[in-house]
């Protein structure tokens, strides 16, 4: 870590075995990926065999944990969420996204906005992840959660590798690396991760149950380190924002549903992964527009992000998943004998 101080800034009925752990994480917020005790856990989900990943379509939150400043004087950060396991339960998020910076003085991951902008409902990244794993212990038959990380730090090319294994550290101190869906669990035997996905498709349903995919939010010089150069993401723990001809392609963030509309078509038939945003800075939430919202559940993409997730006292705009339990089939990517509680059945989602 020393090295850091120098950053600036199936048919039949799943019986599923699940490990809950029970070690101690960097912060002492209990993160639970050192120790394991096993819990059972039965439910049935007939087409867990056919049904991947990428055909689904799920509700995600921008800025998950963000708490707004007092006084409500910047309009855009005007908007609240609930606690991550509030999401989740209530809400029906399935995707989330935290914004990381290393604190090296503490040897740990902190999550906020920005120094003028700190309100955060899970102060360290292993506090919000622990949050979301206690969840997923007591719902097993989730679909996969997606966790979209935004690095806010900037570090040398020297510096890089140790930063990448103190966030990883971080992330594994909480969620046993059996619980991550990581690039090498996609690209199998192929030569990268977009050729894994070509000759073996995404892993199913029924493979990721209970299960989180990581993606890295950057596209400058920490893109270039993670991917090895622009080269892979063998060994990694997350996936990285990408374009479909890069060789590390899996995961596409593109924000706006409109404007990125050929990208996300593009993306989608190379069989990537698609994050766009309902809404942003508030503009379509205070005016009542759903335009933008409609347009990001009608391209496919399978995560879209919001600050609504759940109705505001004031406010009548609201994101909800058409048909979702709570999230539906891709229109786009999914089968046409996918339904929505295929990918998650409100029967078998209570403790």
């Amino acid at each position: 870590m020393d090295a850091l101080r120098g950053l600036i800034g199936m048919g039949t009925a799943v019986v599923c075995a699940l490990s809950v752990g029970c070690g101690d994480s960097a912060d002492g917020s209990g993160g639970a990926g050192g120790g394991s005790t096993t819990t059972t856990a039965t439910f049935d989900y007939p087409k867990d065999d056919s049904l991947r990943l990428n055909h689904l379509q799920a509700k995600g939150t921008h800025n998950s944990y963000h708490v707004a400043p007092d006084g409500g004087l910047i309009p855009a950060l005007d908007y609240t969420h609930a606690p991550l396991e509030v999401q989740l339960e209530e809400q029906g998020v399935r995707h989330f996204e935290l914004d990381v910076r290393y604190d090296m003085f503490k040897g740990y991951f902190t999550v906020f906005h920005e120094n003028f902008d700190k309100g955060t409902t899970c102060d360290t990244l292993t506090k919000c992840l622990t949050a979301v794993k206690e969840w997923s212990d007591a719902h097993p038959a989730h679909h996969a959660l997606f966790f979209q990380i935004e690095l806010k730090d900037a570090a040398s090319e020297a510096d890089a590798e140790a930063y990448f294994s103190a966030l990883e550290g971080d992330v594994l101190s909480v969620f046993p690396r059996e619980r991550v869906v990581t690039p090498d669990d996609v690209k199998g035997d192929a030569g990268s991760v977009l050729e894994g996905i070509g000759k073996s498709g995404w892993p199913t349903l029924g493979a990721t149950r209970g299960k989180v995919v990581f993606f890295i939010d950057n596209t400058a010089e920490m893109m270039t380190y993670y991917t090895h150069g622009k080269k892979d993401l063998n060994g990694r723990l997350m996936f990285i924002d990408s374009e479909p001809g890069d060789p590390w392609a899996g995961i596409l963030l593109a924000n706006d549903p409109v404007g990125d509309a050929s990208r996300i078509e593009a993306s989608l038939a190379a069989g990537l992964i698609v994050r766009t945003r309902a809404d942003s800075d508030n503009d379509e939430p205070f005016a009542g527009d759903t335009s933008r919202m409609e347009a990001a559940f009608a391209s496919g993409a399978q995560l879209v992000s919001t600050d609504y997730a759940a109705k505001v006292e004031g406010v009548e705009y609201v994101v909800d998943v058409p048909g979702g339990t709570p999230s539906r089939c891709s229109p786009l990517t999914a089968p046409a004998n996918c339904t929505s509680e295929d990918l998650e059945n409100p029967v078998w989602m209570s403790p």
